[in-house]
Order: structure tokens, then C-alpha cells, then sequence
């Protein structure tokens, strides 16, 4: 291979016709313009145009300036890295780095010997360094070539090596194939034998556990079958028992009904006469009578319940694959009415929109008022079997919050701000007859009505439920547990157990429902995930305990001691934002209010 070698002995105007030429740097940094230069300013080391030249003698008087003929002419057009409208002019020989003015000036002002190319190149073809670099340059040159031949040699090397490698492969591949196909085949007809030997074995123990499950098949059915004759006796007492109760009901029912039809058949034939003695003998005949029956009645009202229960069944994998450790596979348990779980059918809107929340009292089945904390307004649907869209207001001296049924023709209704509870009596045609102010103390909440008691939820800290006589004295506060520890933070509602023995507050900061005796004493604690912003609850004549969640948009069935019985209604019935609930014992119906909707009613029913 021929060398290559750099001869820089030849002038430059042999290596190329171009004649290079300087411009002026200030008309090139400054307008982008290539003028040619005229002199050069020693001082300076810059290249001038004539007009530069003419502004530089005027003002920089002191420095000295070649004209054309004098001017350097060995000039590097090389733009700096850094600056990049600046030219190389200097080369620092202790940093052994090229430099514009800009970098002179910023990085080399310390620096020993920074000289000005122009003074640095004469003669330099001819010097030392150049005749090394040349040396260096054909070194390498070589240096490469040979690594070139070796490369060469190593390319054939690693062909035949490939070829070598792979042929001793395939020949050990082929020997070891030999080796494992002999093997595989001992492996095979030994694993042959032992099948052989396992299947009779197998078929042997699989006669033995067949027998042995068909046994345990006829236990396992006869435990079934004993259980399930016992429940059904159990069941079948319980359902005679209940149909006996119920039909004696029926029947002392339909006696008393049949004494009221008499009474009023003679009523209805003697107010189309003249016998008014005969009438009023009748009429008061009636009284006595119905007077006589009422007790009687209110008996078999109390009567009128059957059994509720439940049958669980504890069968597991585990039970059922060791009957020798298995008694009792179902379980039989009675339940109160309250566990029982209800379902809600939609039945009608009530034709009123709720702002962000209200709360509802049913005075009677066709009687509803609305409490709305938004205004100073108390909503009354006087009678709904007749309208569910026409009510009329009171306008009350504050905002209400709370309402609650007090007797047939009265309501207790709280005002948080003035600290009162309104008591406000009605005449049957639903007409405001007399109203009286029970001073309670301010930011009363919550009121409820109990054996000519009422009681009050408190949101002044520490928040509290009090039960007081029905001139607002005090009879008990309950604002702790037994630890001392504050029972409430938000008690927004409240409402009493169907037997009058339970105080249920919903706690809107905590998320909770507590159950109170009426001497203070903690119950029962609800609480559920999915069940967020508490606001108004209810009790229907079992005991089931309904609440309204808010945030979760949902209503919550419990038992009366507290336990969760199911969601009863959510977003896929239409609740919305729930804030307000309340039960009619006549119907059998939920009424719920929600923000930015009308009152929805529901009918319930057991599952």
C-alpha cells in the first residue's frame, strides 16, 4: 500500500490560485457588510476599511495603523466558537488555546504569553513543530495501515473459525441426540411398566373411595333431610301459631265491625225520620258501645304480629368433606320485624322543590309539613289525598328547623336562632288556632316528642341532646359517654323508637347513628362507609330505623338495635342529595325530601 505524505514546503500561492483578501471587522460584526480592509490597527489587532481607518486615527489617536501595503497579510478567517461575530486572532501558548478579542480579554488576561497569529506564523513552514507533525502524521499513517493488514488477517481467521467451530458442533450434537434418544427410550418403557402397575393399583383405591363417598353421600342425606323435617316443624308451629293469632284478629275484627255497622245502619234509618228520641237514644247507645270496643280494638292492633326468622346455612367445602365433625349444618333464628329487610316502590311525586335541604313531619296519612332552614316559611300539603301540588305557608319570625308531630292537631317546630320551640295547635280544617314559645336555649336543632317530653339536639359546644318537660325545663342533659369522652359533634336530627323507649341522633360530622336510652346510656353506634352527611331519620311501627346520607346519596335501613338491614334506596331509585324522611304508619309510606327536587314517596313492603 503506498504512503501518503504532507509536504508544506510549497508556497502558498503554489497550493491554490485563490487569492484571499482581508475585510473590515467592524463593518461586518457591526452591519453585516463585507468591505475590504485598508490598514490594520496594531493596538487594536483589528482590520479596518478606509472609513473605519479614517474614524480610528481621529479618535484613537495613540495607536498606530498600517496601511494596505504593511498591513499583515498572513490573517486567519476562522469565527470564534464562543463569540461567534468575533474572529481568531490569538493563540495562548501557556492554555495552548486559539482566541477571539472577546475571549483575550474575559479568559487569558492572567495568562503569560498570549501572542497575535500574524506574529507567530512567518517562517513556520519551515520550523520544527511542522517537520514533528509531518513525522506524527506518516506514524499514525503506518500505524493504521497495519492495523488495516492485521484486521485483514483476522476476517479470514474468523470465517474459517466459524467453519471449524460449527462442523465440531453438528458432530457432537449428532453423538449426544444418540446418547438421549437411547435414554429416552429406557425412560419411556420403564414408565410403561409403571403405569401399568399404578392403573391397577388406582383402580383398586378408586373402588375402595367410591364406596367409601357413597356412604358419606347416604350420611350427608340423612343429616339434610333430619334437618330440614325439623325446620319444617318448627316452621309449620310457628305458621299455625300465627295464622291461629291472626285469625282470632279477623274475627274479633270483624265482630267489632259488624256492632259499627249496626249503629250506624240505625243512625243512617232514624236521621230520615222524625224519631230524634229514638235517634238520640241510638247515638248514645253508639258511644257506649264504641267506648266498650275501643279498648278491645287497640288490643287486637297490638295483636296484629307474626314471627320473623331466618334459617342460615353453614355448610362450607370443609364441613361437607368431614361430616364426622359436623352437628348442625342450618341454623334456625328468630328476628325482630325491625331485621326484616324492605323493599321501596316508587308511588308518587310530591309536587314541591326543596332547596339545599328541608325536613318533613307527617301530622296525619294526608297531612305533611315541610321545614325549610332556607326561610322563615313553615310548607304544609294539608291534605294529599286530594292534591299533591296545592299547599299553604306560615310565615314564622325566623328560620325553622326541625318539626315534630306533638298530637293529632299539633307540632313542635325548632327556630335555632331565636333559641325557642314554637308548639303550633290546628283546627281539623288545618287552620293555625293557638301558638306557644317553650324558651330551649340557642342552636336548638333536633326535636322529638315522647310522654309530654320534648327532646332537643344542641350544636353550642359541647354539643348535647337534652329532654325537657314542656315548659323547656331541663329534666336530663346527655352529652357524654361514660368515659367522659363528647358523645356528638354535629346532631342535626333526631326521632324516638316506636316503643318510646330509644332516642336515635344523626350525627352529621361524625357520620353516625346513636342509639340513647333516656337516663343517657349508649346503645348502639351505626356507622358505614356508605353512608356520608347524616341529616333527618325515621322509625316505622316495627322499629326499623330509615336515614337519609347526603353526600352518599342514599338511604340506609336498620334494625332497631342499630344493625344494617340493606341500602333501601340510592341513585338507581332517584335519590338525590336525601336531607329529609319521614314514615305514615297508616299507608305504610316513605316520604323523602331532596335538594333541588320534589318530595318523593315510596311504598314499602317486606321482601
Amino acid at each position: 500500500m503506498a504512503q501518503s505524505r504532507i509536504d508544506f514546503s510549497a508556497s502558498s500561492t503554489d497550493d491554490s490560485d485563490e487569492v484571499q483578501e482581508m475585510f473590515c471587522e467592524h463593518c461586518d460584526k457591526h452591519d453585516k457588510q463585507y468591505v475590504p480592509a485598508e490598514g490594520f490597527c496594531e493596538e487594536c489587532f483589528e482590520y479596518l476599511c478606509a472609513i473605519c481607518v479614517k474614524f480610528h486615527k481621529r479618535y484613537m489617536v495613540s495607536h498606530t495603523i498600517k496601511d494596505k501595503d504593511n498591513m499583515p497579510q498572513d490573517f486567519c478567517l476562522e469565527k470564534c466558537s464562543v463569540h461567534q461575530d468575533e474572529l481568531v486572532k490569538f493563540y495562548c501558548q501557556a492554555c495552548k488555546k486559539f482566541a477571539c478579542t472577546e475571549c483575550k480579554t474575559q479568559d487569558h488576561g492572567t495568562c503569560s504569553i498570549v501572542s497575535h497569529l500574524p506574529a507567530l506564523v512567518p517562517g513556520i513552514e519551515n520550523s520544527q513543530e511542522i517537520k514533528e507533525l509531518t513525522e506524527n502524521l506518516d506514524m499514525l499513517m503506518k500505524d493504521l495501515e497495519n492495523t488495516e493488514k492485521h484486521v485483514n488477517i483476522n476476517m479470514t481467521y474468523v470465517a474459517s473459525q466459524e467453519t471449524k467451530i460449527l462442523d465440531t458442533v453438528m458432530e457432537k450434537k449428532k453423538e449426544i441426540l444418540s446418547v438421549f434418544e437411547k435414554h429416552q427410550t429406557d425412560i419411556i418403557q420403564n414408565f410403561e411398566k409403571k403405569i401399568k402397575e399404578t392403573l391397577q393399583k388406582l383402580e383398586e383405591e378408586k373402588k375402595k373411595k367410591i364406596d367409601k363417598l357413597q356412604e358419606n353421600q347416604r350420611k350427608l342425606e340423612k343429616l339434610l333431610n333430619e334437618e330440614e323435617n325439623e325446620i319444617k316443624k318448627k316452621i309449620e308451629i310457628i305458621k299455625m301459631n300465627d295464622n291461629k293469632n291472626l285469625q282470632t284478629i279477623t274475627e274479633e275484627t270483624s265482630k267489632m265491625k259488624t256492632k259499627l255497622n249496626s249503629i250506624s245502619t240505625e243512625l243512617v234509618h232514624h236521621q230520615g225520620t222524625d224519631q230524634r228520641c229514638q235517634m238520640f237514644v241510638v247515638m248514645k247507645k253508639g258511644q257506649k258501645i264504641i267506648d266498650q270496643l275501643k279498648p278491645d280494638a287497640d288490643k287486637q292492633c297490638k295483636n296484629n304480629s307474626i314471627h320473623y326468622y331466618k334459617v342460615e346455612c353453614k355448610a362450607s367445602e370443609q364441613i361437607i368433606t368431614n361430616l364426622q365433625d359436623c352437628d348442625k349444618i342450618f341454623t334456625y333464628q328468630e328476628i325482630h320485624e325491625s331485621e326484616v329487610q324492605r323493599t321501596a316502590s316508587y308511588y308518587t311525586d310530591i309536587k314541591f322543590k326543596c332547596h339545599s335541604w328541608s325536613f318533613l313531619c307527617l301530622l296525619t296519612e294526608n297531612c305533611l309539613f315541610i321545614s325549610n332552614p332556607e326561610s322563615s316559611k313553615l310548607i304544609i300539603f294539608k291534605d294529599l289525598s286530594v292534591s299533591t301540588s296545592s299547599y299553604d305557608t306560615i310565615d314564622l319570625p325566623s328560620y325553622p328547623w326541625a318539626v315534630a308531630k306533638v298530637d293529632n292537631n299539633k307540632v313542635a317546630v325548632t327556630f335555632p336562632r331565636l333559641g325557642t320551640v314554637k308548639l303550633i295547635t290546628f283546627s281539623k280544617c288545618m287552620t293555625v288556632t293557638n301558638t306557644e314559645d317553650i324558651e330551649v336555649g340557642g342552636g336548638c336543632r333536633g326535636v322529638a316528642y315522647s310522654n309530654n317530653k320534648l327532646i332537643v339536639s344542641y350544636l353550642k359546644f359541647p354539643a348535647t341532646v337534652k329532654i325537657l318537660d314542656m315548659s323547656g325545663k331541663v329534666i336530663k342533659t346527655i352529652d357524654k359517654d361514660q368515659h367522659g369522652t363528647c358523645l356528638f359533634a354535629n346532631p342535626y336530627n333526631l326521632t324516638i323508637s316506636a316503643d318510646n323507649t330509644v332516642i336515635y341522633v344523626s350525627d352529621y360530622m361524625k357520620n353516625c347513628v346513636l342509639g340513647l336510652t333516656f337516663d343517657g346510656k349508649v346503645k348502639a353506634i351505626y356507622n358505614d362507609d356508605k353512608l356520608n352527611w347524616l341529616y333527618q331519620l325515621t322509625v316505622d311501627r316495627s322499629g326499623a330505623v330509615f336515614v337519609c346520607g347526603r353526600l352518599s346519596h342514599n338511604i340506609h335501613q336498620l334494625s332497631s338495635d342499630l344493625t344494617k338491614v340493606k341500602i333501601l334506596l340510592d341513585k338507581k331509585q332517584g335519590i338525590y342529595s336525601p336531607t329529609g324522611v319521614a314514615y305514615c304508619q297508616n299507608t305504610n309510606r316513605l316520604y323523602v325530601s331532596q335538594q333541588d327536587d320534589n318530595i318523593k314517596v315510596y311504598d314499602l313492603s317486606l321482601l
